[in-house]
């Protein structure tokens, strides 16, 4: 179930990307600390998507973990 919600995710930011990219043509400069260089608007925008995504799923990844964890101690010291 997790692996087919992932694909869907993915799947609707790559659509996603591929409808922006075919509305919007403009060129903007993306500024880095030390490179720029120039990109669509589209570009930019799915760019940060991707990597508001990423930054979802890891986080949603580490509160898990820590669940599991703190579970796995209170279970520990439940037993003892």
């Amino acid at each position: 179930m997790r692996k087919l919600l992932f694909l869907i995710v993915i799947v609707v930011v790559a659509i996603s990307g591929i409808i922006f990219g075919s509305i919007n043509q403009q060129m903007t400069e993306l500024h880095l600390l030390v490179i720029s260089f120039p990109l669509r608007v589209v570009d930019v925008a799915v760019l940060f998507l991707v990597l508001g995504v990423l930054l979802g799923l890891l986080l949603a990844a580490l509160y898990a973990l820590g669940r599991r964890l703190r579970q796995a101690s209170r279970h520990k010291l439940a037993k003892s």
